[in-house]
C-alpha cells in the first residue's frame, strides 16, 4: 500500500515539486541573507522570509498532488484520464528547472566564496592585529559624553568610562577591548553598530555624564550591535559621593543584561573600591586623564594630581600604581633622569603592592623597571606572568612583557604577547607597530614592512612607523623610499629632515659620509643610546662612535639599553670588550 502511494507521489511529480521548492527556497534565502546583510536590515526580516517559505511548502505539495497541468490548462488530477495525462513531460520540465536552479545556486556559492576569500585576505592585511574569534560575550565601553557646562570636566566623563571598562574587563566570560581602541571613537560620528563591528564586539556601552558642583547625572545604555537595539538603559541623578555606587549599579546591570553568571571572585571585584574618598578619586581621574595623553608635558602634569590623590588617601592603591606608571615612563619620554625617576617609580609600586598585592597594574610597572633598570630578568618575568594571570585583558602588560621577552632573545614568545595585546586592544597604533619593531631589528624586513603598512592603515600619521620604515628601506637599499619616509617622519616631528637625508645619502654613497657625520653631531632632536645617536653611527659604519654613544647613554640609564644585544645592527660590536662589558652588567652575558 505504502509502495503504491510513493509511486503515485512520484507519478504526480510531488517529489520533483518538493525538490524544486526546497532548492529554490534555499537560493532565495542565500540571496536574501547577502542583500539584507549589506543594507544592515533587521534580522527579523530574514526570519519572516524563512517562515513564509516554510509555510508555503505544504500548500505547494498539496497543489502538486491534487492538480495537473494539461494543454487545456490546470485541472484537478481526478478529472484527467490516464491516457491523456502528460505528467511525464511535466516531470522532465521540472527536472530541467531543478538543474537550472542548482546551476544558479552553485554559481552563487562560488561567487560568494571567492568574494569572501578576497575580503578575508584584505582584512588580514589591514587588521593583522585584529582579535581572533572568541566565544566569550563581548562589550566595548566608548567614552561617555561630557554634558557638563565646564569643558574642563571632560577628565571626569572619560574617567568614569575608563573605570567602568576596568571593572568589566576583570569579569570572567566577558571580553572588553582596552581603552586605546575604545577611546579612539571619542567624538566619532559613526553609528554604534559600526563602532561595535570595528571593535569586533557584540555590545557597546555608551552614555553621558553631567557634573554640576556636588551633583552628577549619568546616563548609560547598552546596545546590541547585531540588532541595533537597546538591551538596557538607565539614568542616575545622585550626589557626587554616590559615584562609586553608580558605577557598581551600571556594571551589575550590564552583567545581568548579558546573562553572565558571576563567580565569587567576580562578585568581589564588582564590590571592591580602591578608595572611598571622592576628592582623592577626582584627583586620580585627573592624573590618569593626563597620563593617557602620553606626551612629555602631560606626563609631567600628571604627577601633581596623582600625588594629591595619595596624600588625600594614602591607602589608594590605584593612585599609587598610576603614579608608578607615570614615573617609570619619564626616562623613555626624556623628561626625567633614571637616577631621579626610577626610585620614585619603585617606591610608588611598592606602596601599591603593599596595599593590594594583586594589583596587575603595579606588577606590570614592577616588571618593566626590574628588566629595564635592575636587569632582574627572572623577577621581571615573574611579575609580568602574575600580572597577566590576574588581568588577562590588560594590553599594556602583554605589550611591555613582549618588549622584555625580545630583549632576552625570545622573539617568538614576544610576538605571542603582542598578539595577545592586539586582541585586548585591536585599534592601538603602538601595539600594531611594535611587532614591526621586533621584526625589523631581527632582520626580517619583509614581515616588518607588512606590519608597518598595516599600522599606517590604522593611523596614517604614526611617527614611529615612518621613522622605522626609513631604517627598513635604507637597509634594503631602497633609498628613494627611505628618503620619503625620512621626510614624512621629520614633518610629523617638526624637525629638519636634512640629517636623516644626509645619512641615507652617505650610506648610498660613502663619499658623502663627512657631511652626514657633521649634521649628526649637531642634532638636538635625538638622545644618545641604542635607538638614538648610536643607531645612526652604526648605520653609517662608525662602530667606535656608536660604542661611545652606547656607553654615554648606559652610564646615565638608557631605558632602551637592554635591547642592544639582539638588534642585528649592533652585531659587529658583539666581540668588542666594551660592548661585552655592558652586556655583563645587564646580565645578558656570562
Amino acid at each position: 500500500m505504502s509502495l503504491s502511494f510513493f509511486s503515485e507521489l512520484k507519478r504526480r511529480n510531488v517529489v520533483r515539486v518538493a525538490i524544486a521548492y526546497l532548492v529554490f527556497s534555499w537560493l532565495i534565502l542565500q540571496v536574501s541573507d547577502v542583500i539584507l546583510g549589506n543594507i544592515e536590515a533587521p534580522r527579523w526580516i530574514f526570519r519572516v522570509i524563512l517562515l513564509v517559505l516554510a509555510c508555503g511548502l505544504p500548500p505547494a505539495l498539496l497543489f502538486a498532488w491534487a492538480f495537473e497541468l494539461t494543454p487545456e490548462g490546470l485541472k484537478r488530477e481526478s478529472e484527467v484520464p490516464r491516457s491523456q495525462s502528460i505528467v511525464s513531460r511535466t516531470g522532465r520540465k521540472l527536472d530541467f528547472v531543478i538543474i537550472g536552479v542548482l546551476v544558479v545556486a552553485v554559481g552563487f556559492l562560488l561567487v560568494e566564496r571567492f568574494t569572501a576569500d578576497k575580503t578575508a585576505t584584505v582584512e588580514t592585511v589591514n587588521t593583522s592585529a585584529a582579535p581572533a574569534m572568541d566565544a566569550r560575550k563581548s562589550v566595548a565601553v566608548i567614552p561617555f559624553v561630557n554634558m557638563s557646562d565646564d569643558e574642563q570636566n571632560e577628565y571626569f566623563s572619560d574617567g568614569i568610562s575608563e573605570e567602568l571598562l576596568n571593572v568589566l574587563v576583570g569579569i570572567d566570560g566577558l571580553r572588553v577591548p582596552s581603552r586605546t581602541s575604545s577611546f579612539s571613537f571619542k567624538g566619532s560620528q559613526l553609528k554604534v553598530t559600526e563602532i561595535g563591528q570595528q571593535l569586533g564586539v557584540d555590545h557597546v556601552l555608551e552614555g553621558s555624564v553631567r557634573k554640576d558642583g556636588d551633583r552628577i547625572r549619568v546616563t548609560a545604555q547598552l546596545v546590541d550591535v547585531r540588532t541595533d537595539t537597546h538591551l538596557w538603559s538607565e539614568t542616575y541623578t545622585r550626589k557626587l559621593d554616590d559615584i562609586f555606587a553608580v558605577q557598581d549599579e551600571i556594571a551589575r546591570a550590564i552583567v545581568a543584561a548579558l546573562e553572565i553568571t558571576l563567580s565569587g571572585g567576580d562578585e568581589k571585584k564588582l564590590g571592591a573600591h580602591s578608595t572611598d574618598n571622592v576628592a582623592a578619586y577626582n584627583k586620580y581621574l585627573q592624573g590618569r586623564h593626563l597620563w593617557n595623553q602620553r606626551s612629555p608635558r602631560s606626563l609631567l602634569a600628571a604627577v601633581e594630581p596623582l600625588r594629591e590623590a595619595v596624600e588625600l588617601d594614602p591607602g589608594f592603591s590605584q593612585a599609587w600604581a598610576a603614579l608608578a606608571d607615570t614615573y617609570v615612563l619619564f626616562p623613555e619620554y626624556g623628561v626625567g633622569s633614571v637616577a631621579e625617576s626610577i626610585p620614585l617609580a619603585r617606591e610608588a609600586t611598592q606602596r601599591a603592592l603593599a596595599i593590594n598585592p594583586d594589583s596587575a597594574r603595579a606588577l606590570t610597572t614592577s616588571g618593566y623597571y626590574k628588566a629595564s633598570f635592575d636587569y632582574d630578568w627572572d623577577g621581571a618575568n615573574r611579575d609580568f606572568a602574575r600580572a597577566i594571570a590576574l588581568e588577562p585583558g590588560y594590553a599594556t602588560a602583554h605589550h611591555w612583557f613582549g618588549e622584555v621577552l625580545v630583549a632576552q632573545g625570545r622573539l617568538d614568545e614576544a610576538l605571542e604577547q603582542m598578539h595577545a595585546a592586539a586582541e585586548a586592544d585591536p585599534l592601538s597604533a603602538v601595539i600594531r607597530h611594535v611587532p614591526g619593531f621586533f621584526l625589523l631589528y631581527s632582520n626580517r624586513l619583509d614581515e616588518a614592512e607588512a606590519q608597518y603598512l598595516s599600522t599606517l592603515e590604522l593611523d596614517p600619521n604614526f611617527f614611529w612607523t615612518f621613522q622605522n620604515l626609513d631604517i627598513l628601506y635604507t637597509l634594503r637599499g631602497d633609498y628613494a623610499k627611505a628618503r620619503k619616509m625620512a621626510q614624512r617622519a621629520a614633518e610629523l616631528k617638526g624637525v629638519d629632515p636634512a640629517p636623516d637625508l644626509a645619512r641615507i645619502d652617505a650610506i648610498e654613497n660613502p663619499a658623502l659620509k663627512p657631511r652626514a657625520l657633521a649634521l649628526l653631531e649637531q642634532r638636538q632632536d635625538i638622545l644618545e643610546g641604542v635607538f638614538g645617536r648610536a643607531m645612526q653611527y652604526a648605520l653609517l659604519g662608525e662602530q667606535d662612535l656608536a660604542l661611545d654613544s652606547l656607553e654615554r647613554a648606559f652610564e646615565v640609564g638608557d631605558p632602551w639599553a637592554i635591547h642592544m644585544n639582539w638588534v642585528f645592527i649592533y652585531a659587529p660590536l658583539h666581540s668588542n670588550p666594551r660592548f661585552q662589558a655592558m652586556l655583563r652588567k645587564m646580565h645578558q652575558l656570562p
